[in-house]
């Protein structure tokens, strides 16, 4: 087993790619960002390997030193071929990420969901660290998530497992991007809410809540819905509360399920923190048994936007892992 593990590590997203040099201690040496917004795939993987190249050799590191390279991409994917056709990156079809950065950089690539790397990284440096049940929530623009069971990265039977936020809660509910209706998403997700946002208050220009976005309607959304539940605005007071609702028969069903160690609550969470956490577990007891509940804490991210700059690392050093090339953080001697 390698003493001294080097990752180079890709957070591939709709308007940018995080790139990060790292080591399996958890130590970024180096990070970079690359835009990807309106950009054709093959533009942006040969500036990828630049970015990567770069990076090494600037720390004194060439290609040959690398153990992995690890890539967190959104979906939809196909893990076992390493190609990804992402919804929001519509150039992108079937483009061969993992081969190719393997190919041009000489070392062993491995290839994950965005919301798997996510509960990696809070895994091996973050909240959960030392956790064997462990689950993550990406809450951005959509949710996803990441689930650890038993001490290893729950992936499924076609790979896509974890995919919570397409949890029907309510099948009367809105209709989920997905193409579903109720979905956890639709309810809690960053587009769905500022679109509920802006459909609410589209003939009400001189409501309270538009002055958290200089009267512009078109931006309210999750940031101004914060602020207003902290300034006590009654209608942001009440769609918090039931967005808190919705969050905690979610994270319900998940306790039930998994009987996790912990939850940890992606990007919402980082910025809104006990404001969240401590209305999901008022409501939590509605749709959790106590047993589980006394188990589980949640908890907001502690990677908080650094989590893309250790995702891609992340994901190779699980490979190496599920290889027996690298020891968890907390079973070394």
């Amino acid at each position: 087993m390698k003493k001294d593990i080097l990752a180079l590590g890709f957070d591939i997203g709709g308007t940018k790619i995080a790139a990060a040099l790292g080591t399996g201690d958890g130590e970024i040496i180096s990070s970079e960002r690359v835009r990807s917004e309106n950009r054709a795939p093959a533009d942006m993987l040969e500036e990828m390997i630049v970015v990567g190249n770069k990076m090494l050799k600037a720390n004194g590191f060439k290609s040959s030193d690398l153990s992995a390279i690890g890539i967190g991409a959104p979906g939809p994917m196909d893990i076992p071929k390493g190609t990804i056709s992402p919804c929001n990156m519509k150039k992108w079809v079937d483009v061969p990420v993992k081969d190719y950065l393997s190919g041009k950089m000489g070392v062993k690539a491995y290839f994950d969901n965005d919301a798997n790397a996510g509960v990696l990284a809070e895994w091996f440096f973050g909240a959960g660290k030392g956790c064997r049940h462990l689950i993550y929530l990406t809450m951005s623009t959509g949710i996803g998530g990441g689930i650890i069971v038993n001490g290893h990265l729950v992936q499924g039977a076609s790979f896509t497992a974890g995919e919570i936020g397409h949890m029907v809660l309510d099948p009367k509910g809105p209709v989920c991007n997905c193409g579903l209706r109720g979905c956890y998403e639709a309810f809690c997700g960053g587009k769905a809410v500022s679109q509920r946002m802006q459909r609410e208050i589209a003939d009400q220009p001189d409501h309270p809540i538009t002055k958290y976005v200089d009267g512009k309607i078109e931006n309210l959304g999750y940031p101004a819905l914060i602020e207003a539940v902290k300034d006590k605005n009654g209608y942001a007071l009440d769609l918090w509360d039931e967005i808190c609702m919705r969050n905690a028969q979610a994270i319900g069903i998940l306790g039930n399920t998994f009987n996790p160690e912990m939850i940890v609550l992606g990007t919402i969470a980082n910025h809104a923190k006990e404001l969240l956490v401590n209305p999901i577990n008022k409501h939590l007891p509605q749709f959790c048994w106590k047993e589980m509940i006394n188990a589980m804490k949640i908890q907001p991210t502690a990677l908080g936007n650094e989590i893309g700059e250790y995702s891609g690392i992340c994901v190779a050093l699980n490979g190496l892992f599920e290889e027996g090339k690298w020891k968890l953080p907390w079973d070394r001697k």
